[in-house]
């Protein structure tokens, strides 16, 4: 069945592609895949784009920053990286200032993020000297880059999460890194649920079809109702296995802050992104990065399912408000009154409304249960960024 046309949260079309001058060797080796064995499923699909060992985009794309293909929020501002840095800090006292205590990143970019989180934790005496620095990547270029960034703190590398041993209490966190594990993408039609696949059209070019179920989630679906889409993560029953076997011997946290579901039954959320625009999914695999929309209402169970404690995730601009972003822009304008404009705009785009302070959710789990909450997380009712005496104009431009 060939797939409907929809429009998914990026706004860019949902459907078929063609040809474009510049594919790489990524998409003719799709291509000859599907020919010999079938239909891709969209997590097989962006498995092979991403994570190929020769044409994968993670392992040979500088993908962050002005001259690649996105900016993360940790390039934006350095506020963002100096409050999650102070952020781990109470984390860490919350454990008992544990000597030592290992410090995961997940996807940690140019090292940028980990840079300013450091800086800032430095603080506080005792941290950084306990702090045994552990990074997860498996692009050679973005090692080389946090190896230079980090080398006073003598990281060390791992390719996964579950290479990871649990030697110490541990605190794990991930920056825009949930979004970018494959992504199962299901629609109800005539009363039964349907896979979305990657397929090869009579002209050679990548389009999505609608199929008979292939990825292993068919009990976690709900039941059936025509015009019903839904986004499911394969990886995430063995993702938070992974992270309890790393917090649950010895406690820990974590602390992951993503692009996230408004309402995953809406519309599926594929996108592509190179050169700072938003592409065609199938159009350059290998040569875009490929992301879905989180959804945090899955991520809390399955966290919970393996005995972790997870309060309600908040919205980026209400964690960074709460943890003293405002506080902070002051100071560094202040301090250097010639850049206030571009800091302020910096501030908007991380807490705005119509920029990432919505759009971004921030979201935790720890062990064991008896830690004291997480800073930036109420137990009550979530304050409104808007009742903490930040002007509503903080972020309220475009995005």
């Amino acid at each position: 069945m060939t797939d409907t046309p929809q429009t998914g949260d990026s706004g860019t079309p949902a459907i078929g592609t063609g040809l474009t001058e510049e594919v790489g060797p990524m998409i003719d080796l799709i291509r000859r895949q599907i020919r010999a064995t079938g239909p891709l499923t969209i997590p097989e699909f962006m498995t092979l784009a991403l994570q190929h060992p020769e044409h994968g985009y993670y392992r040979r794309r500088q993908a962050i920053g002005a001259t690649g293909d996105f900016v993360t929020a940790p390039e934006m501002s350095q506020v963002f990286g100096e409050l999650l840095g102070l952020w781990l800090v109470q984390r860490w006292m919350d454990l008992g200032q544990p000597r030592p205590v290992t410090l995961v990143e997940l996807g940690p970019g140019r090292g940028t993020l980990m840079a300013d989180a450091l800086r800032a934790a430095s603080a506080m005496p005792g941290f950084v000297s306990a702090v045994d620095l552990v990074l997860v990547e498996t692009n050679p270029t973005l090692q080389a880059q946090q190896a230079e960034r980090l080398t006073v703190y003598n990281p060390r590398w791992f390719d996964a999460l579950g290479a990871i041993k649990p030697e110490h209490p541990t605190l794990v966190l991930g920056n825009e890194f949930i979004d970018v594990l494959p992504t199962a993408q299901f629609a109800v039609v005539q009363g039964a649920w349907r896979e979305r696949l990657v397929a090869v059209n009579e002209d050679g070019a990548l389009s999505f079809v609608l199929g008979q179920p292939q990825s292993p989630v068919l009990p976690l679906l709900p039941p059936p109702t025509d015009g019903q889409f839904t986004e499911l993560m394969p990886s995430l029953p063995g993702f938070f296995k992974d992270l309890s076997a790393l917090l649950r011997p010895h406690g820990g946290a974590a602390l992951f802050i993503d692009y996230a579901h408004d309402d995953r039954a809406a519309a599926w959320s594929l996108q592509a992104v190179r050169d700072h625009r938003k592409v065609d999914p199938l159009a350059t695999p290998g040569l875009a990065d490929l992301t879905t929309l989180v959804d945090f209402d899955a991520v809390s169970r399955f966290a919970r399912g393996v005995g972790l404690s997870v309060p309600k995730p908040v919205s980026q601009r209400d964690f960074l408000l709460v943890l003293g972003a405002w506080q902070r822009f002051e100071a560094l304008a202040e301090a250097a009154p010639d850049d206030a404009p571009a800091l302020l705009q910096s501030l908007q785009r991380l807490v705005g409304k119509t920029h990432m302070g919505e759009r971004f959710k921030a979201w935790t789990c720890s062990f064991p249960e008896t830690l004291p909450p997480p800073a930036g997380f109420p137990t009550t009712e979530a304050i409104s960024a808007d009742d903490t005496g930040r002007p509503d104009g903080v972020g309220s431009g475009g995005g």
